[in-house]
């Protein structure tokens, strides 16, 4: 009578047991590696002009992007990348497709400082929570909270001054110093220690204190 029980109570638990691997099984296919509701990390797509020692190098530099803003993985999507011999200055990011192009040959302070410069463009382009950042940001560097982010329309040449001088550069030179500690090559583009710790709140999926009055800024 005894050893019966046993059994039945062996099959129910047994039963239990595979319905729950059942759920768990079912709630990584609906949501995910994550499970439910957990955004899968974005990826780095490289091509193949990206030659081996580059593709490690990005991607260990990746994983470090990705660690700072782990709290808007789920914000932004997979970026695309490939090397050129021909760009005329160290990195360019294509919005429409999501490409991150870098100047090789390059030394890995050069290459590094590039991608996370570019890699900020793709957090700034594809994230729609991102604008919640700017006005913070822009109270930070001194500037005026409506400040225009970027030129509507950038010249086609234009200065080092005149490049620095543009918001949303300076956010990618401060991610830079966000990402790395510092920034190993240096640019004219001008950061804060406030900018950044505007930016490591944002990343880190806090609340930004929105500026309330433009007495708080001085340029």
């Amino acid at each position: 009578m005894r050893l019966v029980s046993g059994n039945r109570q062996c099959v129910a638990l047994g039963g239990l047991f595979l319905i729950a691997i059942l759920v768990l099984a079912g709630g990584i296919a609906a949501g995910g590696p994550g499970g439910p509701g957990v955004a899968p990390r974005p990826r780095l797509i490289a091509d193949g002009s990206v030659a081996a020692d580059l593709q490690t190098l990005a991607q260990e530099t990746w994983e470090r992007f990705l660690t700072v803003f782990a709290a808007r993985i789920g914000c932004f999507g997979d970026v695309h990348l490939r090397a050129s011999d021909t760009l005329a200055s160290r990195g360019d990011y294509d919005p429409d497709t999501a490409t991150v192009t870098v100047r090789v040959p390059g030394t890995p302070a050069m290459l590094q400082s590039a991608l996370i410069h570019e890699w900020a463009h793709h957090v700034e382009f594809q994230c729609p929570a991102h604008v919640d950042l700017r006005p913070a940001f822009l109270v930070a560097q001194g500037l005026s909270p409506d400040t225009p982010w970027r030129p509507s329309r950038a010249p086609t040449t234009m200065s080092a001054d005149e490049w620095a001088d543009i918001p949303s550069e300076q956010y990618a030179e401060a991610v830079i110093e966000l990402v790395l500690g510092g920034r190993p090559i240096p640019t004219a583009a001008r950061v804060t220690p406030e900018a950044i710790r505007a930016i490591a709140a944002w990343a880190a999926g806090e609340q930004v204190p929105q500026p309330v009055a433009a007495a708080a800024w001085t340029r």
